[in-house]
């Protein structure tokens, strides 16, 4: 062996062993250090360890359950996640990854009406469009509709420094979710007025159709008319779409969360005004607060592998407190009850500073819990409402409370109550079913909307 032959074998030993050093190293840190139990990043608990049993020993899952516990809780597992992706992230972004999870559905949306034809029996003049009436051209709004075509980073579409995600329709899911709509009336229609609101994603009010179909997104417009369409005719739809996107100007959405702000929020309590004949509450009537004034990075931005351009634009978390509520954080005026069944008084607007940055969304109608309920004290006739809702919800419910003496809400993906339990139970005049159009239509929730719908 000449020496040339000598240096190469001493240079592969000396690789093995500092592989297998490594190795060693870190296998020996994931076993001393401590482990976490929840990541901040993906906003889940982390697997826990197995329980032993004979059963599992024999199948081998039980190794196979040590193995995903002690990959998924491995030290440190978040700083080495955030620099994976920020060595991914200097590749640039990437234009080919597919949004919206997987498996995602994305069917074509039927047009309302399409399939009820005309009576072949009606006269030419019946059938004519009525005579419109001229009525005065409003001043428009600021169109603040973006255009310019973006890229991808991870699984997060980016464009003018801001994050959207896709919003994909599946017509068994809208079916379904139309049903179980409508048997809720079925049930409950006679004893309360029955509302039903689907709030849109920022991509399909910030964004022109052209940009939205280059990410490959439904219509989601197109998907809340066919919803509507088909509801109960004793349903009241509470149709945001359209005054979202005449707000779009304003900061309505979060840059780098998926959730709508407070602001987006308020524009709906005007829709739901309207329909109820009350004259809203005007924004310079509240006292506000805000969260981490351009601090805030939201779900978008974790699944956009941590994008340089969000980090580089984040926001701020602006909430305003209800007429009926005291703005001293020591007062509690609403009531809630977690997932472990433990219940205990908090603040409709909370103060969230001494929480992480991520969860500051979470300072409106304290989260997503399976029941709350808030008393104004400054009504006293009987008025109730309950808000059947998912996340967006939380945003929506401080704007209502103003207008009842009862207000109870509860997340269908962690309540195990009917609406017709519920109804029977607190005694309400209108029930709310909010829920974002990716829930309605995407088929994420339609087991939890069945289970709610007796």
């Amino acid at each position: 062996m000449n020496d040339r032959e000598n240096q190469n074998a001493l240079l592969r030993l000396m690789k093995a062993a500092a592989f297998a050093l490594t190795l060693l190293v870190l296998g020996g840190a994931g076993l001393i250090l401590p482990r976490p139990s929840q990541s901040v990043v993906e906003r889940r608990e982390l697997t826990a360890f197995p329980e032993f049993t004979l059963a599992s020993l024999w199948d081998g899952s039980f190794f196979s359950g040590v193995d995903t516990w002690y990959a998924d809780t491995y030290p440190m597992r978040e700083s080495l996640i955030a620099a994976q992706q920020s060595l991914e992230n200097n590749y640039g972004l990437r234009s080919t990854q597919l949004v919206g999870g997987s498996g995602m559905t994305v069917d074509a949306i039927p047009i309302p009406g399409d399939d009820a034809g005309a009576d072949p029996n009606a006269s030419a003049e019946a059938n004519a469009a009525p005579t419109a009436t001229a009525v005065p051209t409003p001043t428009p709004l600021p169109d603040g509709t973006v255009h310019e075509i973006g890229e991808f980073s991870g699984s997060i579409y980016i464009t003018n420094n801001c994050a959207y995600g896709m919003y994909g329709f599946s017509q068994s899911s809208a079916d379904q979710y139309i049903e179980t709509m409508n048997q809720i009336y079925k049930n409950v229609g006679d004893k309360v007025h029955l509302y039903v609101m689907n709030v849109p994603i920022s991509a399909s009010v910030m964004l022109d159709e052209t940009v939205w179909a280059d990410m490959g997104s439904s219509d989601e417009g197109a998907a809340i008319e066919y919803i509507c369409s088909k509801l109960d005719p004793g349903i009241t739809p509470i149709k945001v779409y359209d005054t979202l996107r005449e707000h779009n100007a304003e900061y309505i959405y979060f840059h780098t969360d998926h959730h709508w702000t407070a602001l987006g929020s308020y524009y709906a309590y005007r829709v739901f005004a309207g329909l109820k004949g009350w004259t809203p509450h005007e924004l310079s009537e509240f006292q506000s607060t805000s969260f981490g004034d351009n601090a805030f990075l939201g779900s978008y931005y974790s699944a956009s592998n941590k994008s340089a351009q969000l980090a580089a634009n984040p926001d701020t978390v602006y909430a305003w407190y209800p007429l009926c509520v005291s703005t001293d954080p020591n007062v509690r005026d609403m009531y809630m009850v977690q997932r472990d069944g433990q219940g205990f008084d908090w603040r409709i607007i909370n103060d969230m500073f001494d929480y992480d940055s991520s969860s500051w969304y979470c300072v409106f109608s304290g989260a997503d819990q399976p029941f709350a309920s808030m008393h104004n004290p400054n009504l006293h006739d009987g008025s109730a409402v309950m808000v059947v809702k998912d996340s967006y919800g939380n945003a929506f419910i401080p704007w209502l409370v103003d207008n009842y003496e009862y207000t109870y809400w509860v997340d269908f993906r962690y309540c195990d109550n009917t609406v017709s339990q519920m109804v029977q139970d607190y005694g309400v005049q209108d029930v709310i079913f909010e829920s974002a159009t990716f829930n309605a239509t995407g088929g994420l929730c339609n087991e939890l909307f069945l289970d709610i719908g007796s």
